[in-house]
């Protein structure tokens, strides 16, 4: 049984089936915002879960429906969104796919959708915001490897939030600086906040985000 479980996490999930998806609060296609959790390289929906009871904690509103998406391809500890571009373009594919598919047809006036990244899955999500005209804010935390970053100041009716610890040993803090800069120089809405501390996500961000996710 041990090793039929590790191979089974070692094969990739298929491309047949939807990203593997836990939903916390009211279903995405009815709620009146949705947040859309993307973790790093290594993480889980498991490990996404103290996420999800922190933001709640912190006064995210239960009307709010919380998605946590699961990267595709398997690593020794967890899923990782890829390493490469083809890979990273899959699963910005299968993240839009799985949008439409929980969201279904667009609403009017539209669902106000929030995509939230930490790490590798922060990259993941700018890179998919910069695609998809649904998205109406972004929450980008410590990110690593954009690969449509120059294509993100373009966006239209984008709202920002960056944060990035000041001591991060994983991914630069110089990648959210000079994002935050470029969005500015192109008159997008961003909130750049940097913290003294390394590659984590801490209370003061945590409020940030609820803050920003509700703001009107």
């Amino acid at each position: 049984m041990v090793a039929l479980t590790a191979y089974l996490r070692s094969c990739a999930r298929s491309p047949s089936l939807p990203l593997t998806t836990a939903i916390d609060g009211p279903s995405p296609a009815t709620a009146a915002g949705v947040l859309v959790l993307l973790h790093g390289r290594g993480g889980s929906i498991a490990r996404s879960a103290g996420l999800v009871k922190r933001l709640r904690d912190a006064g995210l509103p239960a009307e709010i429906s919380l998605v946590l998406l699961e990267g595709p391809f398997p690593t020794p500890f967890g899923y990782a969104w890829g390493d490469d571009d083809v890979r990273q373009a899959t699963s910005r594919a299968r993240v839009r796919a799985r949008l439409a598919e929980l969201l279904g047809a667009p609403r009017r006036p539209p669902v106000r959708l929030m995509l939230v990244g930490f790490s590798q899955g922060a990259g993941v999500a700018g890179d998919v915001a910069a695609e998809e005209p649904r998205v109406g804010a972004l929450a980008s935390f410590s990110p690593c490897g954009f690969w449509l970053r120059g294509q993100l100041p373009q966006r239209t009716g984008l709202r920002v939030l960056l944060a990035h610890g000041n001591r991060d040993a994983v991914c630069p803090v110089a990648e959210s600086r000079s994002l935050a800069a470029a969005l500015r120089n192109a008159e997008v809405p961003v909130q750049y906040l940097e913290f003294d501390g390394e590659h984590t996500i801490p209370a003061e961000v945590i409020r940030a985000l609820v803050a920003f996710a509700t703001a009107r």
